[in-house]
């Protein structure tokens, strides 16, 4: 499963750690989303990670989208 640039900076900004919590943190967002071009970005950025097996899941790297503050704390530690 392929995902955009800005569907996967979408489910970088939320709890990524797994699969499961992306699609959990993604839907309890998806009602107060009022901008409708960012409501549909969620909506099909969640029925793509429907699609995908937890595996596939793991495989991508969502840190590559993480914002570059956060990279340079990160390499800090």
């Amino acid at each position: 499963m392929i995902f955009t640039v800005e569907e996967a900076a979408l489910v970088s900004s939320f709890d990524h750690s797994n699969r499961n919590a992306a699609l959990l943190k993604m839907a309890a967002h998806l009602k107060l989303i009022e901008d409708a071009e960012l409501k549909e970005l969620t909506r099909r950025t969640v029925r793509k990670l429907n699609k995908l097996t937890d595996a596939e899941f793991a495989s991508i790297d969502f840190t590559v989208y993480d914002s570059d503050a956060e990279n340079e704390e990160a390499d800090r530690e």
